[in-house]
C-alpha cells in the first residue's frame, strides 16, 4: 500500500511508518544550512510543493527517548512552553494510534497566523518512537476568519533511544503556508527558526518530567488505550471531506518587513543564549 495521500483517512500501517522511518534517515538530496555540536538542519525540494522539505537532527545526551516522546504527545503541557501555540484539540479519534487534531499557532515575523487540521498517528517500536502528521479535511473544522488554513504535507518525529537517559532526534516537516512569502523569510526561517524550535523543545522536555510530576502523573492516553475513552468521538467518515474546504490561492505577504524580522530573530537568539546545551558549537 502506498503510503497516505494528501487528505486521505484511514488506518496506519507499519509499512506508513517504515515509509516515513527511510524519508527520515535518507541522506540523499539534502542541503544542509545550520550545523552547531548537537543540531543540524537541512533542506531539499520535493515534487508536491514550492516550499521544500527541512529536516532537523539533534542528539540529546541529556534527554531520555521516553521523555521526548510523552513531550511532544502531551497538548495540556505543550500549552505552557510553546510560544506559538494558540488553539488546539482533538477532533476525533481514528484507532488508538491515530486522531484527527486541529491547531492554531501564531505565525513568525508578521505573518497572518495559521492554522491546520491534521492526522496525529504515533508508534513505538523497540528502541524508536515515531509520530507524524498529515493535513486532513473535516467538516467539523471549517476554516475560521482569523487564521489562513495551512497545508500540512508531512511534519513528524523519529526519536531514537541511545541510552538511558540519551536520544537522537529527528524531525522532518513540509507545509504550504499559502502565502506570497518573501525569499528573505523562507531563508530566515530555515536558517534561525529550525533551531530556535529545537532548544524550545530541549528545554520543554528537560522540564516535563517535574512538570508531569505535578499534573495527573498516569494520564497518558498516548500510551494507555484505556485512558483514551470520552476524550474525543470515535471517526464518522461521513465528516471526511476529499478536497479542501477553503480556496487554495495564495495570500500575498510579501510587504512584511525584512528589518522587523531581523530584530525579531536577534532577541530570539538573545533569549536562547542560555546554558542549553544546544549553543554549543
Amino acid at each position: 500500500m502506498p503510503f497516505f495521500e494528501l487528505g486521505e483517512v484511514r488506518l496506519p500501517t507499519d509499512d506508513d511508518f517504515d515509509y516515513f522511518k527511510s524519508m527520515v534517515l535518507d541522506t540523499s538530496q539534502w542541503k544542509k544550512h545550520h550545523s552547531k555540536k548537537k543540531v543540524q538542519v537541512f533542506t531539499r525540494s520535493t515534487s508536491v510543493s514550492s516550499f521544500k522539505m527541512i529536516k532537523v537532527i539533534a542528539s540529546l545526551p541529556d534527554v531520555s527517548a521516553d521523555v521526548m516522546y510523552d513531550t511532544l504527545h502531551d497538548s495540556i503541557y505543550r500549552g505552557s512552553w510553546d510560544k506559538t501555540m494558540k488553539e488546539g484539540h482533538e477532533i476525533c479519534r481514528i484507532s488508538p494510534n491515530s486522531v484527527i487534531d486541529y491547531h492554531a499557532i501564531k505565525a513568525p515575523f508578521a505573518f497572518s497566523n495559521r492554522d491546520f487540521v491534521m492526522n496525529r498517528v504515533w508508534r513505538i517500536s523497540g528502541d524508536e518512537f515515531i509520530i507524524f502528521n498529515r493535513s486532513v479535511f473535516h467538516k467539523k473544522a471549517p476554516p475560521k476568519k482569523e487564521y489562513i488554513r495551512g497545508i500540512c504535507f508531512l511534519t513528524g518525529y523519529l526519536i531514537r533511544r541511545t541510552g538511558p537517559r540519551s536520544c537522537d532526534f529527528y524531525y522532518i516537516t513540509q507545509n504550504d503556508p499559502r502565502g506570497i512569502i518573501p525569499a528573505w523569510a523562507i531563508n530566515l526561517g530555515t536558517k534561525s527558526l529550525a533551531p530556535s524550535i529545537m532548544k524550545s523543545l530541549h528545554r520543554a522536555a528537560l522540564d516535563y518530567p517535574a512538570w508531569k510530576d505535578q499534573h495527573d502523573p498516569d494520564f497518558m492516553p498516548w500510551r494507555y488505550t484505556n485512558q483514551q475513552s470520552g476524550l474525543s468521538p470515535p471517526l464518522d467518515m461521513n465528516d471526511i471531506l476529499k478536497e479542501p474546504d477553503f480556496c487554495r490561492t495564495e495570500i500575498d505577504e510579501s510587504n512584511v518587513s525584512e528589518a522587523a524580522a531581523l530584530k525579531e530573530v536577534a532577541a530570539e537568539q538573545t533569549n536562547d543564549s542560555g546554558d542549553d546545551m544546544l549553543n554549543d558549537d
